[in-house]
């Protein structure tokens, strides 16, 4: 007979199985430290967007996929709260230290996610978003259908809060122009290997700022517009240069990927900007990004800025 996960008050501290804890330590439960309070109630009020019917006294997982430890228990903790404000019971917390794209079936902490849904340990499992724990679209299909087949439910906060924001402003489309919501910047030697430390920051901080699109694409998107400015704006000689890169979400969960470089100079820009010149803008592009550029107010400087929405990409 299966052990069923102990009832307990919402808000209550949750358990780890102690195989798990051993495996990848026991998460922050201390609370959201480090999180910003937008970033808090971006994933609380009512139950989210998923897959499967939710009860009101539900038991859940927590479930996150990251590189860093503590960027998997700052986002537990917001999951946390979320879970506990829709008046669920938390039975484990669970998260895996993987590159952006890995399989389900290579994830250990998944694995032990699937366990648990099948034994009736818990009957849903909650995430940031869905994209989180499935990459591809083809993949996505395959765990709703497993989802619903245990039968178990899926929460993905940051999802339902787009689709909420959607439905009530009656438009079906988001604003143009959207206030920024949550933000992340940072400087970078303009050099070729800064390139990897972009790209493994730009993982970490797209998870925490909560943004429910595809965020291998947007590595991705992010990574070519920053090799285009080591490549082309990179001073010759001993001098040394910045490399600055912005990232941040919007009320309307879209996204903005700004890259600035010392170098005012941008040949064939219209060409460049359509893809017609060179594959790094039009790889950009493939990804779902719209691409704009702009100088600085005194001259001597441009930005890159691509714009994603939170939808299917197909890689």
């Amino acid at each position: 007979m299966t052990a069923q996960a102990p009832k307990r008050r919402p808000g209550a501290p949750s358990d780890v199985h102690p195989e798990l804890a051993a495996q990848h330590g026991r998460a922050n439960s201390t609370g959201a430290e480090g999180m910003t309070p937008c970033a808090i109630a971006a994933i609380t009020g009512p139950p989210p967007h998923g897959v499967g019917m939710p009860a009101t006294d539900a038991h859940v997982l927590l479930y996150t996929a990251t590189f860093d430890s503590g960027i998997a228990a700052k986002t537990l903790a917001v999951l946390r709260e979320f879970a506990h404000a829709q008046g669920w019971t938390v039975v484990h917390e669970l998260y895996d230290l993987i590159p952006p794209g890995t399989p389900r079936r290579h994830r250990i902490a998944w694995c032990a996610v699937e366990r648990a849904l099948t034994q009736g340990e818990a009957t849903g499992v909650v995430a940031p978003a869905e994209q989180e724990i499935a990459c591809h679209p083809e993949d996505r299909t395959a765990l709703r259908e497993w989802l619903l087949g245990v039968p178990a439910f899926a929460a993905y906060p940051q999802v339902g809060q787009l689709l909420r924001r959607h439905t009530h402003d009656g438009a079906g489309a988001a604003e143009v122009g959207a206030p920024v919501d949550r933000q992340w910047f940072r400087s970078y030697p303009l050099r070729p290997r800064s390139l990897r430390q972009v790209k493994t920051d730009a993982f970490a901080y797209l998870t925490v700022l909560g943004w429910p699109g595809n965020i291998v694409a947007a590595i991705g998107v992010l990574a070519r517009l920053a090799k285009n400015a080591i490549v082309h704006a990179a001073p010759t000689g001993p001098a040394s240069a910045e490399l600055n890169v912005l990232l941040a979400v919007t009320e309307d969960d879209e996204l903005r990927i700004d890259v600035r470089d010392p170098s005012p100079e941008f040949p064939d820009s219209v060409a460049a900007l359509k893809g017609e010149k060179g594959r790094g803008l039009r790889d950009v592009r493939l990804l779902g990004a719209d691409v704009t550029w702009s100088l600085a107010e005194d001259g001597r400087s441009k930005t890159v800025r691509a714009c994603m929405a939170p939808g299917e990409v197909p890689l």
